[in-house]
């Protein structure tokens, strides 16, 4: 009878140290040589099993004792490029693995998706030549995700699915993901876009007639736009390509509009203030403060502005509404609008509505005579290059 048992024992070893299909897997069971310190929990606990299977694959023993050897099933899928023959190396790369993916998971979970990137990148960069690292690739991917760096994310997940070796579980869920993130792509493309195309509307309107005068003055040569991609068209590039060529242009072009309008300003600022402590001088025989210079200036600017806002309200036809006449305005200088006129400011005087056609305006408090004009008179912000007496000539008609 000892005999027998002895024979089924050994035949029960050898059975289950081939391959077997258990599990919904193909499971190997790997040779090893237990450890002082080592216990059938501890080993359990290490490779992701439980008490139970690894009693099952070792006849019911419930306790491991140094030296003993005894068998730990794993997937067929960890021994890629390798044989059974290097079991203990083969347990010892997927001990590792599974120990850095769950402190790399135990940080994802923490809501540090940064610090979990790097560790997943480790993990993988440590076990990626012999073991599939699927789940480490989509914890890399989760991070991208979460983070809200949509390219990267797409980039993981299709790597995830391209692992031969990952559950079909893991697949369709990494397709649903990758999905989520193109369309959180594209949504950022766009705000993008229409974010670039509104910064380049508002630097146009203020910019263009500025840069049209300051290039027609010193022959600039203009806006360079962008030279298309080597080989394509408009109608051959790809909507990432053509979206890509339109944000491109709109920068630049803002870009462009924006530097100039800021030289403008800056040497507009300049002479006015140099204009005004001039004439502060001969008029009262000490120099400016400071802040009388600067409130000078303020005035000036906020003249600009109630004429730009007075520009705007013709161009949409506001100034026809407000004198209750209906009808649209022509974009024919040389036509009538609905007003009547040629020009809905001046009325076809010809005369700047600031000053009236006297080249000065309000100084909008000022006490002082700082131009020879009178007290609280600055030079008209319409007709004026802002040094000196305005033309009085209508500045929208000309």
């Amino acid at each position: 009878m000892r005999r027998i048992y002895m024979m089924i024992v050994l035949f029960a070893m050898m059975f289950l140290s081939s391959s077997t299909k258990s599990w919904g897997q193909d499971i190997v069971n790997l040779r090893h040589i237990v450890q002082c310190g080592e216990t059938i929990e501890t080993l359990a606990d290490k490779y992701r099993l439980t008490t139970d299977i690894l009693k099952t694959v070792n006849l019911g023993m419930d306790t491991f004792y140094t030296g003993l050897e005894v068998f730990i099933p794993v997937d067929s899928k960890y021994l890629c490029l390798r044989s059974e023959d290097d079991s203990e190396i083969i347990l010892e790369d997927i001990a590792g693995y599974f120990s850095e993916y769950q402190e790399a998971s135990r940080i994802f979970d923490s809501g540090n998706y940064k610090k979990a990137d790097k560790l997943f990148k480790f993990t993988i960069q440590n076990h990626g030549k012999y073991l599939p690292c699927e789940e480490a690739y989509f914890g890399k991917a989760m991070c991208d995700y979460n983070r809200k760096k949509w390219s990267s994310a797409i980039e993981g997940f299709t790597q995830v699915i391209s692992i031969k070796e990952c559950p079909k579980e893991l697949k369709e869920l990494s397709r649903g993901l990758r999905a989520k993130a193109e369309e959180q792509r594209e949504a950022r493309s766009q705000r993008t876009a229409n974010f670039l195309s509104g910064l380049f509307q508002a630097a146009a309107e203020v910019g263009t007639a500025y840069m049209a005068a300051s290039q027609a003055n010193a022959g600039q040569a203009g806006y360079g736009y962008p030279s298309m991609p080597q080989g394509k068209s408009l109608g051959s590039m790809s909507n990432a390509e053509f979206t890509n060529y339109v944000n491109t242009s709109l920068a630049q072009l803002a870009n462009y509009s924006v530097m100039q309008v800021e030289q403008q300003w800056k040497q507009e600022e300049i002479q006015v203030k140099t204009g005004f402590a001039s004439s502060y001088r001969q008029l009262n025989g000490r120099e400016p403060s400071a802040e009388e210079v600067q409130a000078a200036y303020d005035n000036y600017m906020q003249t600009k502005v109630n004429a730009y806002k007075t520009a705007q309200q013709v161009s949409s036809g506001l100034y026809d509404r407000e004198l209750g006449i209906s009808g649209n305005s022509s974009t024919d200088s040389k036509k009538k609008t609905a007003s009547g006129f040629v020009c809905s400011v001046c009325r076809d005087t010809h005369v700047c509505q600031t000053c009236n056609g006297s080249g000065w305006q309000s100084g909008m408090g000022d006490i002082h005579d700082h131009y020879g004009a009178g007290i609280n008179k600055i030079p008209c912000a319409n007709c004026s290059n802002g040094r000196s007496k305005g033309d009085g000539v209508c500045h929208f008609c000309k």
